[in-house]
């Protein structure tokens, strides 16, 4: 696949070629609220195992999966505590959040303690993506293993921009930093990242 650029002009018919692109294990590039990240369709293992070697990052380091709502997180987690849905209700900018008990068959999401991570994204291009696809996408900043995180298109590195089948460059106001990291068990909340 050659890699296609859509800038600004986000309409229901790119909506529905990024789905098509991600449904066939596609890699895209994409801004977030955050940094500019890259994602496949989280359910599709050689797809997310492709990301792995784009970043060169070592498999022991699961990636972030964005979902459009908060309630379909529970899909991919056995016996989930929907208290501790209602926590991450309460943030104006959503964070990551660590749960513990993956599903067997999305394991290889999960890291060695099999915790499953998820961010609600607040982006409506992105929600509209992640609904039609039915299904998370990978979030994983857009840069080499270990490199700077990217803060705009500009700042991503040949060798990024050349691994990926389809660009989204649509008008975002990011952060520049990651999101924050928590991590949630029972109700108790755990600060990795602020």
């Amino acid at each position: 696949m050659s890699t296609k650029v859509w800038s600004n002009n986000f309409n229901t018919s790119n909506i529905d070629s990024a789905v098509e692109v991600l449904n066939k294990g596609g890699i895209i590039l994409y801004p977030t609220e955050t940094i500019w990240a890259l994602g496949c369709k989280s359910i599709i293992k050689k797809s997310v195992k492709r990301v792995y070697e784009i970043k060169n990052r070592p498999y022991n380091m699961p990636f972030i999966n964005l979902i459009d709502q908060v309630d379909k997180i529970s899909n991919y987690i056995e016996d989930l505590d929907f208290k501790d849905l209602d926590l991450i209700k309460n943030y104006d900018f959503p964070p990551t959040i660590i749960y513990p008990n993956c599903k067997s068959k999305y394991s290889f999401l999960a890291n060695e303690l099999n915790e499953i991570s998820f961010r609600v994204t607040p982006l409506n291009e992105l929600k509209k993506i992640i609904n039609k696809l039915n299904s998370p996408i990978i979030s994983s900043s857009a840069n080499i293993s270990g490199n700077e995180f990217p803060k705009s298109l500009d700042n991503i590195s040949q060798s990024i921009l050349n691994s990926v089948d389809l660009i989204l460059n649509f008008e975002v106001k990011s952060s520049g930093k990651p999101s924050e990291v928590i991590k949630i068990n029972k109700g108790k909340i755990e600060y990795l990242r602020k």
